[in-house]
């Protein structure tokens, strides 16, 4: 007899192991893949300097948070124009740099605006420093603002994002108030726990998810007119999270629902680039 209980108590042996490992190194391990996931960075190259009309920015964060690298973008002088032109800041999705932005044709569509525009690489993407979260970004995105108020002091402000570059322009809005005059979010969530919760179980959610950017409680605070746009066919971002989201803007949003556009395609939509040019002009 006890021969045969040698190998039930040698597993039970090695479960326990297992388990104290986990107790232990889980944690840890959950918020590693958790971090893979949310910021895979691209391993396309970005180029110094950027092509031209583009200009290299390069912003620093302070407080030992490093440099990120931006790409903006003047419209020279027009003297028959009788107001200052936008100046929009952009944030791109986890899974791009502003190489993958060119690739796209991103800022041939931000030109074609008739905006001024900055586009900002997050912390750990392309040539940036530092590590990426939602407080580094945030902090990158804060100071892409204050690059636009010192560059272009009379043109109203504006902060644009799509997917994460959405959550991250929506707490930049709420922390820098009545500096932000405009904001346009493309495929927004209402938070990332309940988005992440409707791909993944809970418990993973709950144990593995590095961040937060909870859009939903943020909205309240921003005052700053906003522009949605949200594809219906959205299987990332289902369009659901998206009308949450809009609704705790209340009377301050405008929502535009883009039919049978997903998620990777919507910014491939005409109308999407017809609405921003209405919203900022």
């Amino acid at each position: 007899m006890s021969a045969s209980r040698r190998p039930i108590r040698s597993r039970v042996l090695a479960a326990a192991v297992v388990l104290a490992v986990l107790l232990l190194f889980g944690g840890r391990v959950f918020d590693f893949l958790g971090r893979q996931m949310l910021y895979p960075a691209p391993a396309f190259a970005v180029p110094s300097p950027p092509p031209v009309p583009l200009e290299e920015v390069r912003l620093e964060l302070g407080s030992g948070g490093g440099e990120v690298i931006g790409w903006a973008f003047e419209h020279p002088p027009d003297a028959e124009r009788d107001r200052p032109r936008t100046a929009v800041v952009f944030f791109h999705g986890n899974g791009e740099n502003l190489a993958t932005m060119q690739l796209a044709g991103l800022y041939d569509d931000f030109e074609r605006l008739g905006v001024h525009f900055l586009a900002v690489d997050y912390p750990g993407y392309g040539r940036s420093r530092g590590t990426p979260s939602e407080a580094s970004l945030v902090a990158a995105g804060e100071a892409g603002l204050a690059w636009l108020e010192r560059r272009f002091p009379d043109s109203p402000k504006a902060v644009a994002g799509w997917s994460l570059g959405a959550a991250v322009a929506v707490q930049v809005a709420r922390r820098q108030g009545a500096r932000v005059d405009r904001l346009a979010l493309l495929s927004a969530w209402d938070d990332l726990t309940s988005l992440a919760a409707a791909h993944f179980p809970r418990w993973l959610v709950s144990m593995g998810l590095p961040d937060r950017y909870d859009s939903l409680a943020a909205a309240p605070e921003i005052a700053a007119p906003t522009l949605m746009i949200h594809g219906t066919r959205d299987q990332i971002i289902p369009i659901v999270h998206g009308e949450r989201l809009y609704a705790a803007f209340g009377e301050r949003a405008r929502m535009v629902r883009v039919p049978d556009a997903g998620h990777n395609d919507l910014l491939a939509r005409p109308v999407v680039w017809e609405e921003l040019a209405r919203f900022l002009r």
